[in-house]
């Protein structure tokens, strides 16, 4: 359950409750702008991405994928084909734009050999919770590579070398910085709801992963059964997915708009993580500045959160005092 439950939360946190783009065959709530111009496209689209703007404005596309599927990196190629974009966005921040620049090899030679100092390295300056959270993700990530021989975040790296191709395309980072997120996942729980995910994460047997399950991700009902189990098991999680994908699909819609907006006659295509689709699409064309704002902020820490942490720094203390005084005076 401990892959099931990191893989929702990466880039996590990609699947979750989904409202239905593409099921059977049929579009269902989609906004009207997206069934109205879905007909006259002549866009040789896969069944993972949605039409979700074409019009006198410009022509929007929203790529769902999964993050270690070779075939979603194939469809970002596909559909750059046909709408030969003059705009792209991906879902990453600039705490992660490394990954563009991610030589997969060396990826997976460092998987196999992922060990603690790796991980020091890449929470450091981060608080104690938000840094173990991040380790455990950035553990399943190099677990999730070495099983599967796939490094993570291919369909993002295909984007970027496609724009590079593109004489004048851009390319956007539309996602949140991941320390905010983080901090405001963790800001948002009581101190037992945060025992609880922290106890699941660190003592959920893991599951081996393979290519044909991945692929189930694509499929919302398999992604919706994953979803309830998580937050059954541990409710805490609901919080979580909150700030994880909510919060982040209202972020990645006004910066499709933004990318939008800023392109000279917009031919964009959008690259994201399949949970985010839909609420790309319900939020796309809504938001303000004002709206986004307080989602870049984190909330002070709560007084008993405090407490309780200098409270343990002090436990700490004290119990390395005894040891040294044992050791010492016996």
């Amino acid at each position: 359950m401990r892959y099931q439950t990191c893989i929702t939360l990466r880039n996590l946190l990609t699947f979750t409750k989904l409202h239905g783009v593409q099921q059977n065959g049929k579009n269902r709530l989609l906004p009207s702008i997206v069934r109205k111009y879905s007909k006259t496209s002549n866009l040789n689209l896969p069944q993972s991405a949605t039409l979700l703007q074409n019009d006198a404005r410009g022509t929007v596309v929203l790529l769902g994928t999964v993050h270690f599927s070779k075939q979603s990196v194939e469809d970002v190629t596909q559909i750059v084909k046909g709408l030969d974009p003059n705009g792209i966005m991906i879902e990453l921040c600039r705490q992660r734009v490394s990954l563009l620049e991610l030589d997969d090899k060396k990826f997976l030679e460092d998987a196999k050999n992922f060990d603690a100092k790796k991980i020091r390295q890449a929470v450091k300056g981060q608080n104690f919770v938000s840094g173990m959270l991040h380790a455990m993700l950035l553990k399943t990530y190099a677990d999730i590579a070495k099983e599967l021989g796939v490094a993570p975040g291919g369909e993002f790296r295909r984007a970027y070398h496609e724009m590079k191709n593109i004489p004048g395309c851009k390319l956007f980072l539309g996602d949140r910085p991941i320390q905010i997120t983080i901090a405001r996942a963790f800001q948002s729980l009581s101190v037992i709801e945060l025992g609880q995910v922290l106890y699941h994460l660190t003592n959920a047997k893991p599951k081996p992963i393979d290519k044909q399950q991945l692929e189930k991700y694509k499929d919302r009902d398999f992604v919706h059964a994953q979803f309830e189990e998580i937050t059954r098991d541990v409710p805490a999680f609901k919080k979580i997915f909150h700030v994880f994908v909510d919060e982040r699909d209202k972020c990645l819609a006004y910066s499709l708009q933004e990318c939008v907006r800023t392109v000279e006659k917009p031919r964009v295509l959008a690259v994201v993580g399949m949970g985010h689709v839909d609420g790309i699409i319900k939020y796309y064309g809504k938001m303000k500045q004002e709206d986004i704002v307080p989602l870049l902020l984190v909330p002070p820490t709560p007084l008993h959160r405090i407490i309780l942490r200098t409270g343990l720094r002090f436990s700490f203390y004290f119990l390395i005092f005894s040891l040294l005084y044992r050791l010492i005076f016996g």
